[in-house]
């Protein structure tokens, strides 16, 4: 049987959500089936990919995440050579920038097949600016072009019909989930995460990249609320980005550099969640946060503005609060009334390992669905 050449297509491969999402798709796809491509850029997580040994790792030198109209021409003419001197029947896209660059570069190169996966889309809902209206015109254009938009939270779906953004049969539910076996063996309190917590602390932490979509400047002002009630509490985040050094400027403003660090990327994500008591999450924006689903399989409470999916994973009272993006008084009333009640914290870390546990978002049941995605589209495969 002759396999189906596949490609996809991510911006970078730095520490986030979508690019742990795409890796634990290529691992998990079958070799034997499909003869697997993945075109992106340098990041953090390049030795990951490295080590999926069935897959072509190709690293685009114009694929940049910031608009740049010379190197993005150049990103599209190079996807657009290597689909036609590889033959691909499928391409696969994920995040804003190669989501539009990859699938035009597919279209014109006469892909039968072409898929998108958001992860959240790349303008906010109801904001009037012309880069927000570009970025719904580009989608709009551009999924009329697409085969399948595939959603990992039903609020993109939401937000992409509200647009006008293809219409309800074009799009696909697909959760993104937790990688295999993250949360075996989580320490409590270890040594290895250097986090310099004494047996009485309390830590509170959210893992994020240091940009605008993440608000970072939201969770140093809620610290500050939080430990005035709470001076035996400690501050961390997991991250690093464009907006550190602004970061570093609000936590010096406040005087907060004993109590709030900055700890940089990190691998031991799992250590690091385990010896927090309270998990904060200060988005703008959000597809489906990969980063609460750590927490909860850690058995951790969550703290969270409530945009975009991540309803979909905290459910208010039960694993977590949600609170108006914005309000940080809000973050800090519903962080301290956990840090001051361990049994609400227990209670609510156990029911969101309870949530995580039931299913929806495990990895069996996300390949699974994206595995009978191909299928439905196998006619188109061997008539190309």
């Amino acid at each position: 049987m002759k396999r189906i050449k596949l490609l996809h297509i991510l911006t970078k491969l730095e520490l986030g959500g979508a690019q742990k999402n795409v890796l634990g798709i290529l691992s998990g796809l079958d070799p034997k089936k499909y003869d697997i491509h993945l075109i992106t850029s340098h990041g953090l997580l390049d030795e990951d990919a490295k080590k999926i040994d069935h897959i072509h790792l190709v690293f685009c030198p114009f694929l940049r995440r910031s608009l740049n109209p010379f190197f993005d021409v150049l990103a599209f003419l190079y996807v657009f050579v290597y689909i036609l001197i590889n033959r691909m029947q499928i391409v696969h896209s994920h995040s804003s920038k190669a989501g539009i660059l990859g699938r035009w570069a597919a279209r014109f190169s006469c892909v039968p097949i072409i898929f998108h996966t958001v992860h959240g889309w790349g303008f906010k809902e109801d904001k009037k600016s012309f880069l927000n209206s570009s970025y719904i015109f580009l989608e709009k254009m551009t999924a009329q072009i697409t085969s399948r938009l595939i959603a990992v939270s039903a609020n993109d779906i939401r937000l992409g019909l509200k647009v006008g953004i293809g219409d309800k049969k074009k799009y696909s539910l697909i959760h993104c989930c937790l990688e295999s076996g993250f949360a075996d063996s989580p320490e409590k309190r270890s040594n290895s995460v250097s986090l310099k917590l004494n047996m009485k602390d309390k830590a509170v932490g959210m893992v994020a990249c240091l940009k605008p979509q993440k608000n970072p400047l939201d969770f140093v002002k809620a610290a500050d609320l939080i430990f005035q009630e709470n001076p035996d509490t400690k501050f961390f985040i997991v991250g690093d980005g464009v907006l550190r050094e602004e970061t570093e400027s609000e936590i010096k403003k406040r005087k907060l550099q004993d109590i709030v660090f900055l700890l940089g990327w990190r691998r031991d994500i799992d250590k690091i969640i385990s010896s927090w008591d309270v998990i904060l999450l200060t988005s703008s924006w959000e597809g489906l946060p990969i980063v609460l689903l750590e927490a909860m399989s850690l058995r951790k409470p969550i703290v969270a503005y409530d945009v975009g999916g991540v309803r979909e994973i905290v459910r208010d009272k039960e694993n977590g609060f949600l609170v108006s993006c914005g309000d940080t008084e809000g973050l800090s009333r519903q962080t301290s009334l956990l840090l001051k009640d361990p049994d609400l914290c227990l209670k609510m870390g156990e029911a969101g390992y309870r949530i995580i546990s039931g299913g929806s978002f495990s990895y069996y049941q996300m390949m699974e669905k994206i595995e009978n995605l191909y299928k439905e589209f196998e006619e188109c495969f061997k008539c190309s």
